[in-house]
């Protein structure tokens, strides 16, 4: 289970990053305990059956119905937009340990804080900001000319990272 307390780790083997990378995706605007617990339960029901667990090959069973009714009685949130994101990211075949924030940013629900904040959880000196209101607050009380909430266009929130960084 993904442990949002000590969520830092640069040497998870894949199945902890496919862990990890669904968690970006669903935590996003929910609690951080409450959706480890979640997808706890969601990865439990995918792979009844299967020898060897693998969080992407047990949900690549099934469609984006399938998984939108499975991620609603595991008590995921949003689960109609998230079981599109899920599906997508499953079935991406992207490489967890090299993908870009790009990479990830064309899966639905992966922004720009999302796909950093995945980055910068998973990889050493990883050159990314996951700019949250907190980090901007920081930022501001610096005397930065930055908004009070994460910026949605692409070249604002470079930007501000650079700025960060």
């Amino acid at each position: 289970m993904v442990d949002p307390i000590h969520f830092t780790k640069f040497d998870r083997t894949v199945i902890e990053l496919e862990e990890m990378a669904l968690f970006s995706l669903l935590v996003a605007g929910k609690n951080a305990l409450t959706t480890a617990k979640g997808l706890d339960r969601l990865l439990q029901r995918s792979h009844i059956g299967m020898k060897e667990f693998q969080p992407f090959a047990s949900l690549r069973a099934f469609d984006q119905t399938l998984i939108m009714a499975m991620l609603y009685s595991s008590g995921i949130g949003c689960y109609k937009s998230k079981s599109i994101g899920v599906h997508q990211l499953v079935n991406s075949g992207l490489d967890l340990r090299t993908c870009t924030a790009d990479d990830l940013e064309k899966i639905h629900g992966i922004g720009l804080k999302t796909s950093r904040m995945f980055i910068l959880h998973s990889r050493r000196n990883a050159e990314v900001a996951c700019l949250d209101v907190h980090i901007l607050r920081y930022m501001a009380d610096r005397n930065y000319d930055v908004p009070k909430t994460t910026p949605s266009n692409k070249n604002k929130y470079l930007e501000i990272q650079d700025q960060f960084l």
